[in-house]
């Protein structure tokens, strides 16, 4: 009778410290958009980020893989550090001549997030998130906007991101440098179906600024899935490009700055 007592709350303990560690990992569930939650002091996650992005006016394929370790530093706030590796094939015209060109390209990346609001508790969710990028060609600036609610089954998260991009050029044989600033904006929605599967459908409104004013600007939409179950989590998503709104180059879409299509996946494992 003693050894029964003993056991059943050792085992509630057990069970209800479990389940505290796999509902506080972050459980993402969209590849594009960004929810508020963040990693418990001292839990890490190890994410992978594959992106493959197809189609432009000519024959075009890029894969972008990130590796993303993240730490909880306690205070609602985390911090990541990334390998970004860059690989495109793309057409290239000399003369009246096509031919593709190879282009690789790594950088690294840190990243800041701090909820304010939690989804569940509090009426929204609330984070803002901070990164910046350090590359041979290019240096980058972004910062982040997130809200997110869950309600039983469905999970909303919208994003406002805006990022500048800072790439070295000589002119008259002088070091300047060219600034390309980013607006995006993402909405997103997520269903949970049972047994860790969630369904989702994201969009991407994505704005590019020159120094004449926008450049470029188009939306992207597209489905996907989640499965969560235990400390790991995966994630994938298909995004065409729907419609552009500058900077058309087939009939509504524009191929120039933007691809066809992009499908990214991404997996992690706390630990």
């Amino acid at each position: 009778m003693y050894t029964k007592r003993l056991i059943t709350p050792q085992l509630a303990l057990f069970c209800i410290l479990g389940f505290s560690f796999v509902s506080n990992a972050q459980d993402r569930i969209f590849t594009y958009a960004y929810q508020s939650t963040v990693l418990n002091k001292g839990q890490r996650e190890l994410e992978v980020w594959n992106t493959l992005r197809l189609g432009k006016q000519d024959y075009f394929s890029r894969l972008d893989n990130r590796t993303e370790f993240e730490i909880g530093l306690g205070g609602n706030l985390q911090t990541s550090f990334y390998l970004n590796l860059t690989t495109a094939t793309k057409t290239i015209i000399e003369g009246t001549q096509k031919s593709t060109e190879n282009e690789n390209e790594i950088s690294f990346s840190n990243e800041w997030k701090l909820k304010l609001m939690d989804p569940v508790a509090n009426p929204v969710g609330l984070a803002l998130y901070a990164e910046y990028g350090i590359g041979s060609s290019e240096y980058d600036l972004e910062g982040k906007l997130i809200i997110d609610k869950r309600m039983n089954n469905l999970t909303i998260a919208g994003n406002a991101t805006f990022e500048a991009e800072f790439i070295p050029v000589y002119t008259n044989n002088e070091i300047n440098w060219d600034k390309e600033n980013k607006a995006d904006y993402n909405l997103a929605f997520g269903y949970a179906i049972g047994h860790g599967f969630h369904l989702t459908q994201e969009n991407n409104f994505k704005n590019v600024y020159m120094e004449k004013g926008l450049a470029h600007s188009a939306v992207y939409s597209g489905l996907g899935f989640a499965y969560i179950h235990d400390n790991f989590w995966v994630n994938f998503t298909a995004m065409p490009q729907v419609k552009s709104f500058k900077g058309e180059t087939n009939s509504s879409l524009n191929l120039e700055e933007f691809e066809k299509i992009q499908l990214r996946l991404l997996f992690s494992y706390a630990f």
